[in-house]
């Protein structure tokens, strides 16, 4: 039903919330839909489907509480019986040195440094937007793209770990 679509994003983001991972907010998400559709016709039309449906998120996200307390624990498994994680190779970016990074920025574009730069050093989008006399949006969208820049002069530069 697209009535109940509507709502998907802010009901998403409360199952994420409540439940902490995206596997288990999707699972609460569906349920919710579930029971949603099953009492329909006793909703008719009665007040605020986002509040509604949010009451039935919560109804269920306890319902789950409950009965994962009464299930009983799994018996521990002996530290010798599990296999041992393979070694993660650290990312590139933990090769970038102090001088790759000012180089880079070097190479990014003044209006896409000056945003940066004062971002970097704790100053807030207002600041930035009056430091540098322009909209306080259009110092997101420079930031966004000074790290895009940012990201692919660095890529360019750095080499992984053999």
């Amino acid at each position: 039903m697209s009535a109940l679509r509507e709502h998907e994003a802010a009901l998403g983001a409360l199952a994420r919330r409540l439940c902490g991972n995206q596997a288990d907010a999707d699972d609460l998400l569906q349920e919710t839909y579930e029971r949603a559709l099953r009492a329909w016709d006793r909703y008719a039309d009665r007040g605020n489907l986002r509040s509604w449906l949010a009451t039935i998120m919560n109804n269920r996200f306890i319902d789950r509480c409950r009965r994962a307390r009464r299930i009983p624990m799994a018996e521990s498994l002996d530290e010798r019986e599990l296999a041992a994680p393979e070694p993660i190779a650290p990312p590139v970016w933990a090769n970038v040195t102090a001088e790759q990074v000012a180089d880079a920025l070097g190479r990014i574009g003044d209006e896409f440094r000056a945003v940066y730069e004062l971002h970097a050093a704790g100053r807030s989008y207002e600041e930035i937007a009056d430091a540098l006399g322009i909209p306080k949006n259009t110092v997101g969208t420079r930031l966004i793209r000074a790290r895009r820049k940012l990201k692919d002069v660095l890529a360019q530069r750095v080499k992984p770990n053999p």
